[in-house]
């Protein structure tokens, strides 16, 4: 049995650390201990993603991920979707809850308005990533909500950083797209072809 001990360490690290012991992938049992909720579902994301069987239990104020093979056909795992590399459809990263600098509220307006038109593109991005401010547009009374679920309906994955929300204090508001890490994001970023900063 392998013990990685990720206590006190904050995104990516937890998950590079996972990474790394994955290379060694096959082994009898590989347990991550983790002490914050934000990792261990980057964690166990990251562990789903390699196509391996994970579960956790929490012990004594931390998290003990347990990886133990390859996921079956019977698993009830829920399979994260994987973004292709090399689309030419782009990648918008959002840092703000507002687009430009001056006015406040015409910078709400404007990028309000910006969501709004993605909804009616006939090309879609591939996936719009919330870092810093622009996660508060994924969170309950957003103006945009309805917009990024549309969005996500049609297949735009939307990434919200999770250190992020925890920053802001965000998580229990939390409500569309699909909390992630420095790790997917950056991995989002350097596939894509293009990345657009809004």
């Amino acid at each position: 049995m392998k013990i990685i001990d990720c206590s006190g360490l904050s995104c990516p690290v937890p998950v590079l650390r996972t990474k790394e012991a994955l290379k060694d992938y096959p082994f009898e049992d590989l347990i991550i201990v983790i002490d914050n909720v934000t990792a261990r579902d980057n964690v166990m994301r990251f562990i789903g993603s390699k196509g391996l069987y994970a579960e956790w239990q929490e012990k004594d104020g931390s998290f003990h991920i347990n990886v133990t093979g390859s996921k079956t056909v019977t698993d009830n795992t829920p399979v994260e979707k994987v973004l292709p590399g090399g689309t030419t459809h782009p990648v918008l990263l959002i840092a703000s809850d507002q687009l430009g600098q001056g006015s406040r509220e015409l910078g709400l307006l404007l990028l309000r308005n910006f969501i709004y038109t993605l909804t009616k593109q006939d090309q879609a991005p591939r996936a719009i990533v919330l870092m810093n401010g622009g996660v508060k547009l994924s969170i309950d009374g957003s103006p945009v909500i309805e917009e990024l679920e549309d969005l996500i309906a049609k297949d735009v994955a939307i990434l919200v950083c999770g250190t992020c929300l925890d920053y802001f204090e965000l998580k229990e508001k939390h409500r569309a797209g699909q909390v992630s890490n420095m790790y997917d994001i950056a991995d989002l970023l350097l596939t894509s072809e293009k990345v657009i900063t809004v």
